[in-house]
């Protein structure tokens, strides 16, 4: 059950550009062709943010070292591909260079495959994927390898928002990269049934009666609203909508963004990755056919 409950309008014109949030788009590649995915998504991220796109290689051995040209035909890339990007390499543990290049590069953006090569288990993202997550990012762009290398452009985002605080992290990052692009903003929330999100103090938990929204939905929709454009979504700079559904949550995310077209999703992401309440961040960035930004919440959220 799925009900759009309000749209603001937006003029649709750019903002004149700010300071940017994202400096640096990290893109981890291995010479494997699924890790090539990332190339046209980090490519348009980094035109968006005006940001360096980050090629990196890691080599198990010092002796694994190779001139750029070498490097290239290693990866199975041509000299379009590295047009404009820093090409970096490094020897050592695949995971633990990623993660720190992210703490190094000032305001970075790790762009990455969930996995290269099969996972061992159906549910599971890659090795390197599975430890850059547990390592806590501070912003991660997850694709999975169903989307298949093709242009990407950004004219649809998915802002994923349960009510919770914490989720209000995933807000403005949405809504800064909206602003860049002139794209739509859909904000879903999904009224869980065991209303988890109501015993969160500062929690905006939606109504009882999800399949009765003239009863209390007027005044959850406008305190929902208010939150969201005062965290960085003015009306007047971008085309918002607001739907909010019943169901499973990572489900619902991912048929939503597949039935609007969505090009990202954003949702916040924060505690240990391995915890079972992330699977449905994990049903997310599997099914939702787009790639999925995670945003991880401060320590004020």
């Amino acid at each position: 059950m799925t009900a759009a409950l309000s749209q603001w309008p937006g003029s649709g014109n750019r903002l004149p550009q700010r300071s940017s949030t994202v400096a640096n788009i990290i893109l981890p590649v291995d010479g494997r062709p699924l890790s090539r995915l990332v190339l046209p998504i980090g490519r348009t991220l980094a035109q968006l943010y005006n940001a360096t796109p980050h090629l990196l290689y890691v080599g198990r051995q010092q002796r694994d070292r190779r001139d750029s040209q070498d490097i290239c035909k290693v990866l199975g890339l041509t000299t379009d591909d590295i047009s404009g990007t820093v090409l970096d390499f490094h020897c050592g543990n695949a995971a633990e260079v990623i993660v720190r290049t992210a703490k190094q590069l000032p305001h970075s953006l790790i762009v990455m495959c969930t996995h290269t090569e099969n996972p061992r288990q159906a549910e599971s993202f890659g090795r390197v994927a599975e430890a850059v997550l547990a390592a806590g990012p501070a912003r991660i762009v997850l694709v999975a390898p169903e989307r298949t290398e093709r242009p990407w452009r950004l004219e649809h985002v998915l802002l994923a928002h349960d009510g919770t605080p914490s989720s209000d992290a995933a807000t403005a990052p949405a809504a800064d990269i909206a602003r860049r692009a002139s794209a739509q903003v859909i904000a879903l929330h999904v009224a869980a049934r065991n209303r988890v999100s109501a015993k969160v103090p500062g929690s905006l938990p939606a109504p009882r009666y999800v399949d009765q929204p003239q009863h209390e939905w007027p005044a959850w929709t406008q305190g929902f609203m208010d939150r969201m454009l005062a965290l960085g979504a003015p009306p007047s700079a971008v085309h918002f909508d607001l739907i909010v559904a019943g169901g499973q949550a990572g489900s619902e995310i991912a048929e939503l963004a597949r039935r609007r077209n969505v090009d990202l999703v954003v949702m916040a992401c924060d505690g240990n990755w391995s915890d079972t309440k992330h699977a449905c961040t994990r049903v997310v960035v599997r099914t939702s056919g787009c790639p999925v930004l995670l945003v991880r919440p401060g320590p004020a959220a």
